[in-house]
Formats: C-alpha cells, sequence, structure tokens
C-alpha cells in the first residue's frame, strides 16, 4: 500500500511547488509593472489617506461625518504611529474646518481634509473665501447627496460647488484618487488655487481594490515641498489678509483668478504627463475610451459609473465613453480636439451624458456643461439621470441607456423610472 500511494503523493507535490512557483513568477511580473511601489488591497478612503500622507501634508483640521469619516481616521492613525508628520486638529464643525484650513495654508503649511454632504454644504462659504485668498488647499469630498436624508454615492454635494472656485477632479478607482491627490498639489502650488478630489460614496470609499502605492522617495521626486511665494502669514513682515475690496481693485482680484484658471486644463494634461514618466500611469483632463470615427453613441460619464461601462461596451463596438475626469473647469478644448482627431460626425454620433446628480433643474450638471461646451457644433447631446442617490447601476442599466431609441435631443430621460 505504500508504495501505490508513492507516486500520488509525489505528483501531489510536484503540482503544489508549480503552483508556488506560478504564484510566484506572478508575483515578480506584477512587482516589476510598476518598480518602487507596493501593491496593497485599499479601500478607497484609505487610499486617499495614503494619497496625503505621501504627499506629505502638514497639517489636517479635520470633523467626521460619513462616509468619509474613515479618511481623517486612517490619518489620524498615522501620525499617532510616527508614520506621517503632520499636525491633526478634530475641528466643531466643517465650517471651522475649512477655517482653519484657510489659517494653516496662509501660514505656509501643505493643508489636507476631507468631508462629505452636509459638511461640504456647510463649508461653502469658506469654500469662496479659500479660492479667492488663492490657497492652495487640496481636499477630498465622498460624494453624497443631502435631503432626502441619505448617506450613499450621489454627485450633488460636490457639483452644487462648482461656482466657488475650486478646481474639480473625479476619480474612477482608489488607484486614481491616491495618484489624483499627489498631482493636485502640484497644480494647486503652480497657480495657487484649491482642489476638490471627488470619490463615489460607497461604491469607491468602501470597497477594496489593488492600490499601487509609490514609494515615498519616488513620490518626493515627482511633487518639492510647496514653494515659498512670500503672499502668506508671515511675522517679520506684517501685512493685512481680507481686508474689505473696493470695486475698482475687486474686479482685479477676479481677472487675476480668471486668467489663472483657465490654464488649469492645459497643466492638468501636462501634469498627467509628467505624472507618467514617473510612475508609468497617465491622466488627463478627460479619458476617450473605443471612440473613433465608427461610433455612433457616446456614454459621457464621471467616477465610478465609468467602470461599468468598460464592461457592457465590450459587446458594442460602436459605443465609445468619454470619461471627464476634470469637470471644473470644465475641459472644453480636450473634447473638442479630441473629437476632431477622431473624426467624429455630429450628425451621426449621439452623446449620452449620465448625471449621477439632480440640482433642481431640467439637465443634469454633466448635460449642462456638455451643451455649454460644445454650444455651436451641433452634437446631439441627451440627458440621461441614473443611479441617484446611490441606486446601484449594474451592467444592465448601462445596456438600457445604450439600446435606447433616442429621438428629440431635450428629452430627458430618468432611465430607472420608466
Amino acid at each position: 500500500m505504500p508504495d501505490q500511494m508513492t507516486p500520488v503523493l509525489s505528483d501531489s507535490k510536484e503540482k503544489i511547488q508549480q503552483k508556488e512557483s506560478d504564484i510566484k513568477m506572478h508575483a515578480e511580473r506584477e512587482q516589476s509593472k510598476y518598480p518602487n511601489h507596493e501593491q496593497q488591497i485599499l479601500k478607497g478612503n484609505f487610499a486617499a489617506a495614503e494619497g496625503s500622507k505621501l504627499s506629505r501634508a502638514g497639517f489636517i483640521p479635520a470633523y467626521p461625518i460619513t462616509p468619509q469619516t474613515t479618511i481623517i481616521e486612517a490619518i489620524a492613525a498615522k501620525i499617532h504611529r510616527g508614520e506621517m508628520d503632520a499636525t491633526f486638529i478634530n475641528m466643531d464643525s466643517e465650517h471651522a474646518v475649512f477655517a482653519a484650513a484657510m489659517g494653516g495654508a496662509m501660514a505656509g503649511e501643505r493643508v489636507f481634509t476631507a468631508t462629505s454632504g452636509q459638511g461640504l454644504f456647510y463649508a461653502h462659504e469658506v469654500l469662496h473665501a479659500i479660492a479667492h485668498f488663492r490657497l492652495p488647499i487640496v481636499m477630498c469630498n465622498v460624494g453624497r447627496p443631502s435631503i432626502p436624508w441619505n448617506i450613499w454615492s450621489d454627485q450633488s454635494d460636490s457639483i452644487a460647488q462648482r461656482d466657488t472656485g475650486w478646481v474639480q477632479y473625479y476619480g474612477e478607482s482608489g488607484q486614481e484618487v491616491l495618484d489624483t491627490i499627489i498631482q493636485s498639489y502640484l497644480l494647486a502650488e503652480e497657480l495657487d488655487v484649491p482642489v476638490m478630489v471627488v470619490l463615489d460614496a460607497f461604491y469607491q470609499s468602501h470597497t477594496s481594490e489593488n492600490v499601487w502605492v509609490p514609494s515615498q522617495d519616488l513620490v518626493d521626486k515627482f511633487l518639492p515641498p510647496r514653494p515659498e511665494k512670500g503672499n502668506g502669514i508671515d511675522l517679520a513682515h506684517p501685512k493685512s489678509l481680507g481686508g474689505m475690496v473696493s470695486p475698482e481693485f475687486y474686479e482685479d482680484f477676479n481677472y487675476s483668478y480668471w486668467k489663472d484658471i483657465n490654464k488649469v486644463e492645459d497643466l492638468t494634461n501636462e501634469i498627467g504627463q509628467k505624472f507618467k514618466s514617473t510612475f508609468d500611469r497617465e491622466y488627463g483632463a478627460i479619458e476617450a475610451i473605443n471612440i473613433h470615427p465608427g461610433t455612433k453613441k457616446i456614454l459621457v460619464t464621471l467616477a465610478t459609473i465609468t467602470t461599468t461601462a468598460r464592461g457592457v461596451i465590450k459587446h458594442h463596438p460602436d459605443v465609445g465613453i468619454l470619461k471627464i475626469r476634470l469637470f471644473k473647469p470644465f475641459p472644453k478644448k480636450s473634447i473638442l480636439n479630441h473629437f476632431e482627431a477622431k473624426q467624429i460626425d455630429p450628425l451621426k454620433c449621439k452623446l449620452l451624458t449620465v448625471d449621477r446628480n439632480f440640482l433642481g433643474d431640467n439637465e443634469g450638471a454633466l448635460m449642462q456643461e456638455m451643451r455649454r461646451a460644445l454650444y455651436g457644433h451641433k452634437y446631439q447631446i441627451h440627458g440621461v439621470y441614473a443611479g441617484l442617490g446611490g441606486k446601484d447601476m449594474p451592467p444592465d442599466t448601462i445596456e438600457k441607456i445604450i439600446v435606447r431609441e433616442l429621438k428629440d435631443t431635450d428629452e430627458i430621460i430618468w432611465i430607472d423610472n420608466e
């Protein structure tokens, strides 16, 4: 009996050894994919916290609010363990959080914070102040709606702040959130403008993914310390900040801001290229998927809806995706340049904007921005409301959007309520 069992055991042992060898080879191959990185399984919120640490944010004022809380909890834990050299202050409200962030940035610190929903609404007044003080603060907003009361995924909270002067990026994955936070500091400190990085509640904030976390040395190579520009608090040279401005100078302040905000789109693309040269991952103001001269429909998306749509269009070779990464200021030039390069015929290709927001108007914000950007170019733009308040957006819903017969461009489709 032992002699009969030996070949079986030997065969089993060889299979185990081969499997172990295959796993090791796969791990080595994956590790070589991004040198000086460590692959980790992270929820989106923890990826955001990792991004702030790698960016060497030095001042973190914060207040907990679902579903953002674990971002600031993770940062607080990193500081407590000595992994992050920063000052963490738990404030008594979101209004106070952003007031403290404003003071920290004026004092020359690299500031990071995070919020969500009503917390962002409560800070609305201070958001305006931060932008017009030209303070390069980076924050994360975990998108959720307000009333009716809801803590699930929606983009109405961040989009409601689109006129405060903050740059807005929307991330599709935990990897993109981490990478975008690092890139955001480079843009913010180049132009002296604040940046909001938005991720979807729960689908992204609380879902674990494989995330490549770069080494600190690699990030330091890409993102230098915050530059000294002499426009902040300096005890040796006192100055007044925030005084009343007469009409003749108020316009000068806004004209200066207007000139710089118009640099954001090009600088986003430039920073994305620079990021690729260091980290081998490329980003831009937009991402185009399967857009070519034969494309008949293009889904215009923000954030995690894009991931589901990527899978669905594999079965629709004539359907593409236009992912908007930079939402504010809206990347008009990038869109038009890409459509022209891909020879998209406005009369043969229909655009379907998928809005996970309702702001009390006929169209969603994404459709409004697309119509404004493409005004005069005769593109057929159809508006779709879907996934509001965290309602699931499975492949079947994307399929319904794609196969629906489209006629009147002024028709607004509530895809889940038909």
